[in-house]
């Protein structure tokens, strides 16, 4: 999780120098059958597990801290060879900054990724570990 944090915390200089995110959700990407039962078992006994897209989610019944994060929210997603990196977050950008940062993804040609009820803004770098999403909700 610390590896994680500290990964979205450079991907966030990298991309976005001049702007300050939270993180709201992360995800630990498994690497085998074995690994994700591993940490299933760890997290069930940190938090209340609930079915989540390609795993599990854990609502943490104390909040993580590191690196001024507090982290409630954990997912474990299940192994996929598309997905080699330690994990992946989203993050919370400050009310209205959603167009600008939209702006700057496509100068910067980062992925902008459209489903039907929203979008995100993928963060990424060849020389960092782990993704992390800017997410907007549609209406």
């Amino acid at each position: 999780i610390n590896s994680i944090i500290e990964l979205v915390h450079d991907l966030v200089k990298v991309c976005y120098p001049n702007f300050d995110f939270r993180i709201s959700y992360l995800t630990i990407f498994s690497e085998s059958d074995n690994d994700f039962q591993s940490l299933r078992s760890t997290m069930q006994q940190l938090g209340i597990e609930t079915d989540a897209n390609n795993g599990y989610k854990y609502k943490l019944s104390s909040p993580f801290n590191y690196l001024g994060e507090q982290i409630e929210l954990i997912r474990i997603r299940k192994p996929d060879i598309h997905r080699k990196e330690l994990g992946c977050a989203d993050l919370v950008y400050k009310k209205g900054d959603y167009e600008k940062l939209r702006a700057i993804a496509l100068k910067k040609g980062f992925d902008v990724i459209v489903r039907k009820d929203y979008e995100m803004i993928e963060l990424s770098d060849f020389k960092i570990n782990a993704y992390a999403y800017l997410v907007r909700k549609f209406a």
